[in-house]
């Protein structure tokens, strides 16, 4: 009995101690990245893995920021493509149960037309009805102001029609070519914007969330001249070599570099949680190594290359260190609400607080409706050597289904990061449970699912390699122009 007691006293001790270093009214910067591989920056994602950070490309500020927060190594974006990643976010649910697997806009062509199988329809809008951060804060936090610079990407009439009360607007992929040569990708204009804001904010002394969603390091590639210079006159790496990308990388950092500089500027600090996280993976470059580090595949693919993605939170009563927990971009929602002291979440939201795991608290878990993670992407992008697949993830294990030919692979990600070694037919059981999870799942969330094209020609095959029988992408890396 006493100890029994005593436990119970030290965990109310503990929690008392965690409510006590998380502010009542905290303001929330949230940095989204465009096509940011894992190993894309100079901060080592993983400490067992010198790979996980880039030998040529540097982001000093991103290393400042993981510095002084958590690291997570084994972090998600919530699908390998933006819209998706983008709508999950703000909504806490995953793409698969919002019907948005593709990026909007895309719903014909040869990507829906003449493959083996048709891929199912998607939604083109973020829905009046989903509930986004910004739009819960408001409902339960009325002190509250919130807004969103940069891409949006989900249609919907814009941040504004959802909760923000400022933004660029319903901005897409094509708001983000900007030839100003002062201001490329529009990376700075972006950080100006979030900047005045906040400290319009602070001198109203109104608690706010804001999302900066810059469009670096998408394609097209666009730097400062400066920086592309000192990055074509540094020694090339053995892995990474690509002055342009690295030059605009470096241009991102530098603008989230401003964004923290404002923010100790201000005097908030101390009261800011800074999350930073990528939409999705970065695509193929003419580097000797993946621009994603040592994982396997890229953007629009559901190998790791494709939706594992650099996440770094910092804060008030946030423990320094790295975490090995699963982690998705749709916890943050859950995360965000329980900072806020909001003690419920909409219906139907799947991700799970990451606050008691920031907390240092080592034996804390991430509580979600589901004990896996689904990722589905039920479509083809051609350019990219993707075919419809769905994958399931569950503690060090990966699962995943080759919707044209109903093949699984199993994967153990802690011995094969490379998912080079396929152990289904060794571990049956293991397979035979992980896919029945996955296909309830989606059997239950009542996704779309690809129909057999019965039209098919394998003549007329639409310009890619028969991945029917080889499931892995091409080995060479090319640029997609």
């Amino acid at each position: 009995m006493k100890r029994t007691l005593t436990t119970t006293l030290l965990l109310s001790l503990a929690l008392v101690s965690l409510a006590a270093k998380i502010p009542s009214a905290p303001n929330i910067v949230l940095i989204l990245s465009d096509d940011q591989g894992w190993g894309a920056t100079s901060v080592q994602m993983d400490k067992r893995i010198p790979d996980s950070a880039s030998d040529f490309i540097r982001t000093p500020n991103l290393e400042k920021l993981a510095g002084r927060g958590v690291l997570f190594s084994q972090a998600y974006a919530p699908h390998p493509n933006c819209s998706p990643s983008r709508y999950s976010i703000q909504t806490g649910k995953s793409p698969a149960l919002l019907q948005m697997t593709d990026i909007v806009g895309r719903h014909t062509g040869n990507l829906y037309e003449g493959n083996r199988l048709t891929p199912p329809s998607h939604v083109n809008d973020i829905a009046d009805e989903e509930v986004t951060i910004a739009e819960w804060i408001k409902q339960h936090r009325p002190e509250y102001s919130a807004a969103h610079f940069g891409k949006w990407h989900i249609n919907g009439g814009g941040p504004k029609a959802h909760g923000y009360d400022a933004s660029d607007g319903a901005t897409g992929n094509r708001d983000g070519l900007v030839l100003d040569g002062a201001n490329p990708k529009r990376i700075f204009s972006i950080t100006e914007s979030g900047n005045k804001w906040m400290e319009e904010q602070v001198k109203a002394k109104r608690p706010f969330f804001m999302q900066l969603s810059h469009y670096a390091t998408h394609l097209a590639i666009f730097n400062l001249k400066s920086t592309l210079e000192s990055c074509e006159n540094r020694e090339p790496g053995q892995r990474h070599n690509h002055a342009g990308h690295a030059a605009m990388s470096e241009d991102l950092d530098t603008g989230v570099g401003l964004t923290l500089a404002k923010i100790r500027e201000l005097g908030i600090e101390d009261n800011t949680y800074v999350i930073y996280l990528a939409d999705n993976g970065s695509y193929p470059l003419p580097n000797p190594g993946n621009t994603n580090g040592p994982l396997h595949g890229w953007k629009a693919t559901l190998w790791e290359g494709g939706i594992r993605v650099p996440f770094i939170v910092a804060g008030p009563g946030i423990k320094p260190g790295r975490s090995r927990e699963l982690v998705v971009g749709y916890d943050l929602f859950p995360t965000i609400s329980e900072w806020l002291g909001i003690e419920k979440n909409p219906e139907g939201v799947e991700g799970g607080s990451l606050v008691k795991i920031l907390s240092g608290d080592p034996h804390a878990s991430i509580i979600r409706p589901n004990n896996f993670l689904v990722f589905h992407f039920p479509h083809y992008q051609l350019d990219k050597g993707s075919q419809p697949v769905t994958t399931l993830l569950q503690g060090n294990y990966k699962l995943i289904k080759f919707w044209e030919t109903g093949d699984y692979r199993l994967y153990d990600l802690k011995k094969d990061l490379s998912e080079s070694d396929d152990i289904s037919k060794n571990q049956t059981n293991r397979t035979v449970k992980m896919s029945r999870l996955m296909n309830d799942y989606l059997a239950s969330i009542n996704a779309g699912i690809p129909s057999v094209n019965t039209q098919f020609d394998p003549l007329t095959d639409p310009g890619r390699e028969n991945l029917v029988t080889k499931h892995r992408l091409l080995e060479e890396p090319y640029f997609i122009q």
